[in-house]
């Protein structure tokens, strides 16, 4: 059985702290020194771009085996399946490379 005074009394969170909780901004700002510097410098590497372009077409071609709806022109859809199918031939052949920056 629960007792009604066994419960904890509620007790805030910075109750033993003199001062009141401060709102911190992220370090991600827009000028954050040394931080915003590196940010700036970094590139992402070419294979993680081809890998991310990979996945995109793939979804891509996903999506249009399942069906969608096609505008009239349907050689305009057609277009579209070959291209993303020759873009991935053209990435998985990029992919193969060993790139060097």
């Amino acid at each position: 059985m629960n007792q009604p005074n066994s419960r904890r009394p509620y007790r805030p969170l910075f109750a033993d702290l003199a001062i009141a909780p401060e709102l911190v901004s992220p370090l991600s700002g827009p000028s954050y020194g040394p931080f915003n510097v590196a940010r700036r410098r970094w590139r992402k590497p070419l294979p993680a771009i081809i890998a991310d372009a990979i996945a995109n077409g793939q979804g891509l071609a996903a999506r249009l085996q399942r069906g969608m709806w096609m505008p009239p022109d349907e050689e305009i859809f057609h277009q579209l399946c070959r291209a993303t199918r020759a873009q991935l031939e053209a990435l998985e052949a990029f992919r193969e490379i060993n790139w060097r920056e």
